[in-house]
């Protein structure tokens, strides 16, 4: 049976959602459960995804080719295209979302530099310069612990391999749309604001920390994925075996890949929060572009 994997990946969840939660916990209580019952701003931000050219729309239009192409075999049968996956779980949503907020974010930093000169323009470049910094230093670990690899390798009952492959890639699109949630919902919180701000240098480092540590738990999961695969395909040929071990191994890399540039993507909005809480009392804070 699946219960070794399915265990897997439950056990993920929950530590990926307890990190996020912590997280969400440093940068604003109050907000967090606000945010998470209603999460206000994700409905204004996805009548604007159209502007959007990016890593979401690269996926969603190798989701578009992959349904078009499964259109002409006249199969009902659930196939394991991680793009079509990472849709259903609402990935491409919240990235596509978290696009626009950075765009948008960026926006309100150009236009709150061009407002100042002199001094306060050096000052303020300083500030977010030194944001900059801590995502440029950044490391995000790829260091494989070698005692749970063998822990991947628990004993998996008789199953077609197929079905192990699918669901490994299911479960990879899964487990790393949910990342990119917790990611859109850290922005919304960013820019909500709290009572008492944090300086962005710490939310930017706590950031870090959560981002490596889910990098670090995708990279394991693919791993343990793969060790099933061969539990499972033991009997079978390297040439039917091996694609499959290598397609979950590269959708692994490509879902850090992922989670790495949505984090990218929080760093204007760390740039807004850092002029919020500079500038407060002696300047304006950005807010949204005039229209029209």
């Amino acid at each position: 049976m699946l219960s070794t994997i399915t265990n897997v990946v439950q056990n993920t969840g929950k530590s990926v959602l307890t990190g996020g939660l912590d997280a969400l916990e440093f940068i604003g209580k109050k907000t967090m459960n606000v945010l998470a019952e209603s999460d206000p701003g994700f409905k204004r931000t996805k009548t604007l995804m159209e502007r959007t050219v990016s890593l979401s729309q690269m996926l969603r239009e190798a989701k578009e080719k992959e349904k078009e192409r499964l259109a002409q075999q006249l199969t009902a049968e659930r196939t394991a295209h991680y793009g079509m996956l990472f849709d259903e779980y609402q990935g491409l949503s919240h990235l596509e979302a978290l696009e626009i907020l950075s765009n948008e974010s960026e926006s309100k930093v150009q236009s709150f530099l061009a407002s100042l000169d002199g001094e306060k323009l050096e000052l303020l470049k300083n500030d977010l310069i030194s944001i900059k910094d801590v995502f440029a230093a950044k490391e995000f670990e790829n260091e494989e612990n070698q005692e749970e690899q063998g822990k991947g390798k628990s004993s998996v009952k008789e199953q077609n391999k197929e079905e192990v492959y699918m669901l490994s890639i299911e479960s990879l699109a899964e487990v790393t749309a949910r990342c990119i949630e917790q990611l859109h919902k850290v922005a919304e919180l960013i820019l909500h604001g709290q009572e008492e701000e944090k300086p962005a240098q710490d939310q930017a480092r706590v950031l870090i920390k959560l981002t490596t540590a889910m990098c670090k738990e995708v990279a394991s999961l693919s791993k343990k994925f793969t060790n099933s695969l061969t539990t499972v395909g033991s009997d079978k040929k390297a040439e039917v075996l091996n694609p499959m071990i290598n397609s979950v191994l590269l959708e692994g890399c490509n879902s850090t890949t992922y989670i790495q540039d949505a984090l990218q993507l929080l760093l204007p909005v760390l740039q807004v929060s850092c002029i919020r809480t500079g500038c407060s009392e002696a300047q304006p804070e950005p807010g949204p572009t005039p229209s029209g």
